[in-house]
């Protein structure tokens, strides 16, 4: 069975930044404890959210809907015109990670960085 381990740490920049660090694949067996832990932090103040993909191998459309969701979870009513979420930043993925995210269009709605400072200083 597919695995998901989901590290949760903090970091300040412009303003405090919560980072989900993911190691294992993102598919529709792991799908929902992405999406869990992600209204956990939510719920719990998270306004603003790096995901550091650096330990993902695979992620599916199941891993797509989770980011998704994410999005709309931070999202306001003002930034949903926006073309790209500020709330919202991909860190890391992997070579094939990186490719289907460029081959679905997502880099078109998420800032995608390989520098953590860089992204930190992004939000």
């Amino acid at each position: 069975m597919a695995t998901l381990n989901i590290m949760v740490g903090e970091a300040q920049s412009n303003v405090p930044v919560t980072i989900l660090r993911l190691e294992g694949d993102i598919d529709a067996a792991t799908q929902k404890a992405l999406q869990d832990k992600a209204t956990e932090v939510v719920a719990g103040g998270a306004t603003h959210i790096l995901l550091d993909m650096s330990g993902v191998n695979y992620m599916g459309s199941a891993g797509f809907r989770a980011i998704h969701a994410l999005t709309n979870m931070l999202s306001s009513e003002e930034s949903s015109t926006l073309s790209k979420s500020p709330y919202l930043k991909l860190l890391n993925p992997t070579e094939s990670v990186a490719r289907v995210i460029k081959t679905l269009g997502f880099d078109m709605y998420l800032d995608i960085y390989q520098d953590r400072d860089e992204a930190l200083n992004s939000f």
